[in-house]
């Protein structure tokens, strides 16, 4: 199933002839570099056997905008999402990151998710048939991402999911694994979501788009580079960093606009390929590793309806009403008095406590242990903590295993507050 939307010369006496080369894939009056430079176009999208026309600007786009564009990937997912948004049917277009994907720097209708959203439902959908999820929570890196991508974005039928976690990413395995096991878990779903990867910078040049674009590679699929169409531009002092943001990370206005429009440059790109791809099999075998791919993740809401996360006597804490980024239904809260154990059995290859955290002496801590052994205390008085939500990891293992784990508040926390919001498992027999 293939999208081509091609253009050709607005010329009276050429129409008629013009039409079977756009039936074709073939584009007239076109550049070397893919740009246009009629004054006015005819666009014709081809959907098995629907034919939408109408006359549209021709636009050309600029080196820096060129730049953006990394890799097509293979299209047979979008292109087949694509298709069922022009024939009608509805779509949902989901976008998961961080704060850049929240919008930060912009408002929620100028950040580049929704300025690209726009774009994709005026192009390829009919009346309101494409739908938009914003899944970008400030601060948060691909390992809570993975963590929430099923009650954040699965769980929302998402067709379309934008992947963007290139600065608030370290280099080490943990986030490799993260970032790859997100992939993964987003491709295997049954209505086979297409996956296009966005690639972002800080000022200081951080950005995890080296190992993030050898997975896109691996897997297949579309890629956006920010750094790439910008840090040229940068070190030639066309632009500014300024132009772009008003801090360390986030785009400005405008830079939202210039991420929306690299975003615009690949679809564009994807329009002049003529070419149908095949559909694409999952590798079996991981580019870095998957160890946490499948994710469970329970709030407190959770009624033990699975069996490998039973939550059993919550000891010093209690539930209560709070709500942190879209964690929303509440936590189980440790308010400084008692040591009595939270209770849980597990069974998986691993396990993690969504917590609050913050830079104040007023956040308390506490162990974990796992069999009657201590796996680690978790402190939620951090340095680097804002209010954020944060993923700790307790424990990885090689395979599966039964786990009987207490939770218990250390007695330097008495007085002090602990605010749990997730509690995360995976069972994966055997990975890499």
């Amino acid at each position: 199933m293939k999208i081509r939307k091609t253009l050709a010369v607005l010329a009276a006496a050429a129409v008629a002839v013009s039409m079977t080369g756009c039936s074709n894939g073939t584009n007239v009056g076109n550049n070397a570099d893919g740009g246009n430079n009629s004054a006015e176009a005819l666009e014709t999208t081809n959907i098995e056997g629907t034919v939408r026309t109408e006359v549209a600007p021709a636009k050309e786009y600029s080196e820096t905008v060129q730049r953006s564009f990394v890799s097509l990937g293979n299209t047979y997912r979008l292109e087949n999402k694509l298709s069922k948004a022009l024939n009608g049917e509805k779509i949902t277009v989901a976008y998961l990151g961080g704060s850049i994907t929240e919008g930060v720097g912009g408002t929620p209708d100028t950040c580049y998710a929704k300025l690209s959203f726009d774009y994709i439902a005026e192009n390829y959908g009919k009346g309101d048939n494409v739908e938009y999820v914003n899944a970008g929570v400030s601060g948060t890196p691909s390992i809570l991402g993975n963590l929430r991508v099923k009650k954040d974005v699965l769980d929302k039928n998402a067709d379309i999911v934008f992947v963007e976690f290139a600065v608030n990413d370290g280099m080490d395995q943990l986030y490799k694994d993260s970032y790859e096991s997100l992939i993964r878990t987003v491709l295997k779903q049954e209505n086979e979501p297409a996956v296009i990867l966005l690639f972002t910078v800080t000022k200081t040049g951080h950005t995890c788009q080296e190992h993030m674009s050898q997975i896109g590679e691996y897997y297949g699929l579309p890629m956006i580079s920010v750094p790439n169409a910008i840090q040229p531009e940068i070190e030639a002092g066309a632009m500014t960093w300024a132009d772009y943001s008003n801090d360390e990370a986030h785009p400005n206005t405008e830079g939202h606009k210039l991420v929306a429009e690299f975003i615009e440059y690949y679809f564009h790109m994807l329009d002049l390929r003529s070419a149908v791809d095949e559909p694409a099999d999952i590798p079996v075998v991981p580019k870095f590793g998957n160890p946490y791919e499948d994710s469970f993740l329970a709030e407190v809401d959770y009624d033990n309806s699975n069996e490998n996360l039973q939550i059993g006597d919550t000891g010093s804490f209690s539930v209560e009403s709070r709500s942190i980024a879209d964690f929303t239904k509440g936590a189980w809260v440790y308010s400084g008095e008692g040591t009595e154990p939270m209770k849980l059995t597990v069974k998986g290859n691993s396990l993690f406590l969504v917590c609050k955290r913050n830079n104040s002496d007023t956040m308390g801590k506490f162990d974990v242990m796992i069999n009657g052994n201590k796996a680690g205390t978790i402190d939620t008085n951090q340095s680097d903590g804002w209010g954020d939500p944060y993923a700790f990891q307790v424990i990885k293992w090689q395979g599966i295993k039964d786990m009987e784990v207490e939770i218990i508040p250390t007695e330097d926390s008495a007085g002090k507050t602990i605010e749990i919001f997730g509690i995360a498992c995976t069972q994966n027999e055997s990975f890499m």
